[in-house]
């Protein structure tokens, strides 16, 4: 009776270790090194060039979390399971603002949970065409025209086609300012507008050895409001950034809206360049 009594004590036991310290479950690894984005309708969003740093990641429609590329991503995951991976980029070029974007489809990937192993997968996003769901682009790659013009100060921005100032394609808009050209400031002929309460951002591939500011210009009941988005440091390399402008467009009922880029030359330079390409302006036009 003794010894019966142990046994069923170290059983006991047994069982409170297993209920305490639980069997922990081995993860499948999904590595995605790189992503790629791939055109859809090119006349209608434009470049494909992209800054994308991140991938926020569902399994099951239930949400992992967000990850810096290259990322391996472990998955409690049994049998078959799916993934929806959406891109994720600094939000105005902040990589404390790390935010999905919105204007690009979901990556959708099924695979065999396979616990220990790594399975790589390289997510294929493409921009939202214009019907699924509605949304609106207003693209400047300057390659049939420029829709810049002054806005002020001693020069605006111009078309290059000298293969060392663009970024793709054949053309791209430089501003050069020296001694007896100090500053500039260009604005977009065309308008657009926004519903209230849309996503809106604005892409813009960029190369300056001078810091640019970027603003708006809100026409609200015939009342000119403009207020700096953001200021850009100068870049020996081309680089994209998002500038996210529903804070500013959501605020106005019925406003029009354009953009503003301007700069000077500092005291410490005899000379400058800068140089733009691909911007585009790209909102939801649904309510």
């Amino acid at each position: 009776m003794k010894n019966a009594s142990l046994i069923v004590i170290f059983l006991w036991i047994l069982q409170s270790c297993n209920i305490v310290n639980p069997k922990e479950e081995i993860p499948t690894y999904i590595q995605i090194d790189s992503v790629q984005l791939v055109p859809t309708h090119s006349q209608i969003h434009g470049s494909v060039s992209h800054k994308i740093t991140d991938v926020w990641v569902y399994y099951n429609r239930e949400i992992l979390g967000a990850y810096q590329l290259p990322a391996k991503i472990p998955v409690i995951a049994d049998g078959k399971g799916q993934l929806q991976i959406l891109a994720g980029i600094w939000d105005n070029g902040l990589s404390g603002t790390r935010a999905r974007y919105p204007f690009f489809t979901v990556d959708t990937f099924t695979f065999d949970a396979n616990p220990t192993q790594i399975i790589h997968h390289t997510p294929i996003f493409n921009y939202r065409t214009t019907d699924t769901p509605s949304v609106k682009y207003f693209i400047e790659s300057f390659e049939q025209g420029n829709t810049l013009t002054s806005n002020g100060g001693d020069t605006t921005f111009y078309k290059t086609n000298n293969p060392t100032e663009v970024f793709e394609g054949d053309w791209s808009a430089k501003v050069a300012l020296n001694d007896s050209i100090k500053g500039f400031s260009s604005i977009t002929t065309q308008e657009f507008s926004v519903p209230i309460g849309q996503d809106c951002y604005m892409e813009l591939n960029y190369k300056t050895d001078i810091g640019l500011i970027v603003a708006i210009e809100i026409n609200s009941s015939g009342n000119l409001i403009t207020s700096d988005l953001i200021g850009l440091n100068p870049r020996d390399n081309w680089n994209k950034v998002y500038l996210n402008l529903k804070g500013y467009t959501s605020g106005f009922q019925n406003a029009k809206f354009k953009i503003i880029f301007y700069g000077s030359l500092p005291d410490d330079k005899t000379s400058s360049l800068t140089l733009i390409d691909n911007f585009k302006i790209i909102y939801f036009n649904k309510i």
